[in-house]
């Protein structure tokens, strides 16, 4: 069975003085949150996974960096999170963290001295503390291997008051989306962290370079991963996000770019649900998802799908518009912001590959 290698890119957007500016990257998407601290981010098939990837991982070798720096903490929050979801914990790699420091100083300094105006992904040789011009350029040069597919989540924010508070502003931005969202917890296997702050400026970079080398095949492009590759669930595993009995949840989607509901002025944060895709045909079809207050109102919402998975779905599904979603995924976007400080429940029921698939479960937003 031809394995499905289809290729997400990442697309970032950045935010500096609560002023939102975007910029897209290939077909993929990217997200932060929507907080006021003035933050930014850059058919059927075998029922198995692919035979050369790995399993989720449950635990990795600690990392090197400093215990209170913010790259500590940010690997330590994010693997937590895809630890919870059951997506696999991803291991240091200080060759991506040399091309992640890298890129963060070029979008710290170009954003100081206005060579650009939004977070990107590829950088210019003219600009200062240019290092290469693509997250696999970047990565190369720091000494990946050439086999080896490298992704990117990019962010910019302002000042924070610790590390970990830097840390989680950043992971934040990636967590309440759709696209980065869905990359950020993906196959990936390894990661390196950039972290660049402008004392002067108020503000700060952040950067997130994945590694996938286990299963690859074909050439790597400028930014993507391969989704039949590298940390693959067992075909009756469910992952979502919100996390189960999550605390704190944010009630408002932060805007990305491209963005998966231009017709919505402030969607709420974005429901996930995801199941492993990893053969050519892998698909996740939904015959109803929904948000329930603990009140009991249903939430207004909108099922967002992959094109593929719209036949066999709910009517009311409706296709990705930027098809950047793997066909292993499906969001519930609110339509508007989510109460504070209320207990939500989702109820999930699909098919993988005709395999009927069901889950539930709660979560509460912050104030």
């Amino acid at each position: 069975m031809k394995k499905n290698f289809e290729i997400k890119k990442f697309a970032v957007y950045g935010v500096i003085a609560a002023s939102t500016i975007l910029a897209a990257c290939g077909g993929g998407g990217g997200g932060s949150s929507g907080s006021s601290s003035g933050t930014t981010s850059s058919g059927s098939g075998s029922s198995t996974p692919a035979q050369s990837s790995t399993s989720p991982k449950t635990s990795v070798a600690t990392p090197t960096y400093p215990s209170s720096s913010m790259q500590a903490s940010a690997f330590s929050m994010l693997n937590a999170y895809r630890l919870a979801m059951g997506v696999g914990e991803l291991s240091q790699d200080t060759i991506l963290d040399t091309s992640g420091q890298a890129h963060a100083l070029y979008l710290n300094t170009n954003f100081a001295n206005g060579s650009i105006t939004a977070v990107t992904h590829n950088e210019v040789s003219t600009n200062a503390d240019y290092y290469a011009a693509t997250p696999l350029s970047r990565a190369q040069k720091a000494g990946a291997p050439a086999t080896e597919w490298i992704s990117e989540n990019a962010a910019v924010g302002l000042s924070q008051a610790s590390s970990s508070a830097y840390a989680s502003d950043c992971m934040g931005q990636f967590l309440n989306t759709v696209y980065h969202l869905q990359d950020a917890t993906e196959v990936q296997e390894t990661i390196g962290i950039g972290f660049q702050q402008n004392t002067t400026q108020g503000t700060y970079s952040c950067v997130l370079d994945f590694g996938q080398t286990t299963g690859v095949s074909g050439t790597p492009v400028a930014n993507g991963y391969l989704t039949s590759a590298g940390q693959q669930m067992a075909t009756t595993a469910i992952a979502h996000s919100p996390l189960a009995n999550e605390t704190g949840v944010a009630r408002a989607m932060t805007a990305e770019s491209p963005n998966p509901a231009p017709d919505l002025a402030s969607p709420g944060r974005p429901i996930m649900v995801r199941v492993t895709a990893a053969n050519a045909g892998d698909v996740l079809t939904v015959t109803s998802f929904t948000l329930t207050s603990s009140g009991g109102t249903v939430v207004p919402a909108r099922i967002i799908v992959p094109s593929a998975a719209l036949t066999g779905s709910t009517s009311s599904a409706t296709a990705d518009v930027n098809n950047a979603m793997a066909v292993g995924v499906a969001f519930l976007l609110p339509q508007a912001a989510l109460a504070g400080n209320t207990t939500y429940t989702v109820a999930f029921n699909g098919q993988r590959d005709g395999t009927p698939i069901s889950t539930a479960w709660t979560f509460t937003t912050g104030s």
